[in-house]
């Protein structure tokens, strides 16, 4: 089975997890911050990383996926 790596929003921790077969994937916590927001390591960049861990979780938009 392939995996991801994915990383997390607010600390950064690194996890990597296994591709889902069709389904959605469920990362869970964190287990660093307990935060649940997660993104693919490959398409986060430096300036984006700075920019999320610079504003609180609270002042975070939400956007919808289309």
């Amino acid at each position: 089975m392939d995996t991801l790596m994915i990383e997390c929003l607010r600390c950064g921790d690194v996890r990597q997890v296994p591709t889902p077969d069709g389904a959605k994937m469920d990362a869970g916590e964190c287990h660093r911050c307990d935060y649940v927001g997660w993104a693919l390591v490959a398409d986060l960049t430096e300036k984006i990383r700075r920019v999320l861990r610079d504003r609180p979780p609270e002042r975070r938009r939400l956007y919808a996926a289309l």
